[in-house]
C-alpha cells in the first residue's frame, strides 16, 4: 500500500469520482482539480488518448469487454500516483480489481442523482453514450442503474447527492468530507 502515514490515520491522497453516467464527474473532477492545484485524470479520455479513437468508436469497433480491458490497465497505470483527482466512466465499478486499486489510494466518492436529474444531465450533454443506443434513454437508464446500483454504493466510501447542486456546491461537499478524512 502507498498511503502516507500521519499519527495513527491513513492519508489517501487521490480523490476518486464514480457514479452514473450524467451525474457529472468530469466537470466536478475538473473543478476540484482547479481549486486543489492536483492533476486532473479522466479515465475515459485516457482511454481515448491510447487508442486514438472517441470511447464510441472503441464500443463499435472493438466491443465493451475490450472497453473494460482498457479501462483496467489505465487503472493500474495511474492507481499508486499521488494528489490526484481522478473521474471514472460509469462501469468502472463493474470490475472489483478496479475498486480495489483505487482505494488503494483514495478516497472513493459517488456521485448520485435522481433519474430525473441524470436523464437532464444526460440530454444537456454533448457526449455520445454507447451504451444507451437509440433505446428509450429512461428506460436504458434505470435498467443499467438497477443493475449498477449496489455496486455504486458498495464502492464508495461516500457518497454526494447531486440533485439541484452547483458543480461547486458538489466539489464543497468532497473536498469538506475528504479534507475531515486527511
Amino acid at each position: 500500500m502507498t498511503n502516507d502515514w500521519v499519527g495513527d490515520i491513513v492519508v489517501k491522497p487521490n480523490i476518486v469520482l464514480i457514479g452514473f453516467m450524467g451525474t457529472g464527474k468530469t466537470s466536478v473532477g475538473k473543478y476540484l482539480a482547479e481549486i486543489t492545484n492536483r492533476k486532473f485524470i479522466d479515465i475515459d479520455i485516457e482511454i481515448e488518448k491510447k487508442n486514438n479513437k472517441k470511447i464510441s468508436e472503441i464500443f463499435k469497433l472493438y466491443g465493451e469487454k475490450f472497453f473494460r480491458n482498457e479501462e483496467i490497465k489505465i487503472v493500474k497505470e495511474i492507481y499508486n500516483k499521488k494528489n490526484l483527482i481522478i473521474s471514472t466512466g460509469g462501469g468502472i465499478i463493474l470490475n472489483n480489481k478496479n475498486i480495489k486499486y483505487l482505494k488503494e489510494n483514495g478516497l472513493i466518492f459517488l456521485l448520485n442523482g435522481s433519474i430525473e436529474t441524470i436523464l437532464m444531465n444526460l440530454e444537456k450533454s454533448s457526449v455520445n453514450r454507447p451504451l444507451l443506443g437509440n433505446e428509450k434513454w429512461e428506460r436504458k437508464v434505470k435498467k443499467l442503474l438497477k443493475e449498477r446500483n449496489d455496486l455504486y454504493y458498495n464502492s464508495a466510501d461516500y457518497v454526494i447527492n447531486i440533485d439541484n447542486k452547483t458543480i461547486n456546491k458538489v466539489a464543497d461537499e468532497v473536498l469538506k468530507i475528504y479534507n475531515c478524512k486527511n
